[in-house]
């Protein structure tokens, strides 16, 4: 008997064996881990940080990764980040900032949206950097350009890098670097071959970002300081009655057919003769002109005491005092989530 409880005692050592080396190899592996998490300095983990602009943690393990060295950590964070900003398309993004900027000879001027999920990530200082970098960007591109070509563009830096990247790669940077989706909506350009742009940031959140900017193009053989002024004020008119059209020409047919069958339903109901129900539809049309057509509006800066004007004759009082004929050649108005004027017209 103590010979087999002998031999039944060695082959459960013998089976335990394996088990005991598993178990010996597994914290020997975690010891080691553990080592190497507490051998990267605090310094060089608030160096990356302060270098990429991503989470503490997020730092140190691209630095035990990449055995502390910087650049390679900072490629690792960039491919990381990037592969993990994908998963965060498509979240909606309504609000952000608005960029406006002009060349330095007033002829020109850009402005941008660049949109993020909430008003915390707007107000980040890399945020509010990118979105001017990138108005910079458009204001050397052509007028016509729309913003999906835009996007190819490059810019001088991203969020993640110190090298130039394409405007797509900055934004998706920025998503890596704030962890919400971050979309370029708008980048439009106004250009004049005679007078200037003026441009205006409601409520600015920097020198040339808000939540809403104008830009408002008048061709005039006066100079670029004769029509700021003007320009100004109607740039803030702009901005508070949000029209839709610079002139009735420039309404596009399908949006003026929409509203004409609109109101020529509501008149049908009224069971009101045909003659009668084409009139009350050309009421309609000029009121709904007057609603959302900039030269037709009703003029809202103006004196407490001062007489209703439409925006045409405060153009046309302006040339007259000014001394020289001013033309609004177009205006742009953004406002960040907004629905677009193309859209709207749709």
């Amino acid at each position: 008997e103590a010979a087999m409880l002998a031999r039944s005692m060695l082959a459960r050592c013998v089976r335990a064996r394996p088990i005991v080396q598993s178990v010996r190899a597994a914290v020997c592996a975690y010891a080691r881990a553990d080592l190497r998490a507490f051998s990267t300095p605090a310094s060089l983990v608030k160096e990356l940080r302060d270098k990429t602009g991503s989470p503490m943690m997020d730092c140190k393990r691209a630095l035990e990764a990449c055995n502390g060295d910087m650049t390679t950590a900072m490629d690792w964070l960039r491919k990381k980040g990037i592969a993990s900003a994908a998963k965060k398309i498509g979240r909606r993004s309504a609000d952000g900032l608005v960029a406006v900027k002009l060349q330095d000879d007033k002829k020109s001027g850009a402005v941008v949206e660049l949109n993020s999920e909430t008003d915390f990530v707007a107000k980040n200082p890399i945020f509010k950097k990118l979105v001017e970098d990138i108005c910079l960007v458009r204001l050397k591109t052509k007028s016509d350009m729309d913003v999906e070509d835009f996007k190819k563009e490059t810019v001088a830096s991203g969020p993640k890098s110190t090298s130039a990247v394409s405007i797509d790669e900055a934004v998706k940077e920025m998503v890596a670097t704030v962890g919400e989706n971050c979309q370029l909506r708008r980048a439009q350009k106004l250009e004049v071959s005679e007078g200037c742009i003026v441009k205006y940031i409601h409520t600015p959140m920097g020198d040339d970002v808000g939540k809403l900017g104008v830009l408002v193009a008048l061709e005039s053989s006066l100079s670029a300081k004769d029509l700021e002024s003007f320009g100004m004020e109607l740039a803030m008119h702009i901005a508070a009655a949000s029209p839709k059209f610079n002139t009735v020409e420039d309404i596009p047919q399908a949006a003026i057919e929409k509203e004409s069958e609109i109101f020529r339903a509501q008149g049908a109901e009224s069971g009101k003769p045909k003659d009668v129900v084409e009139r009350m539809i050309a009421g309609r049309l000029k009121k709904w002109h007057e609603e959302v057509v900039l030269h037709e509006q009703d003029y809202l800066i103006v004196g407490q005491n001062e007489k209703k004007k439409k925006v045409k004759d405060v153009i046309e009082s302006a040339s007259k005092t000014l001394g020289k004929p001013i033309k609004v050649k177009g205006f742009l108005r953004i406002k960040c989530g907004d629905e677009s004027p193309e859209k709207a017209a749709e």
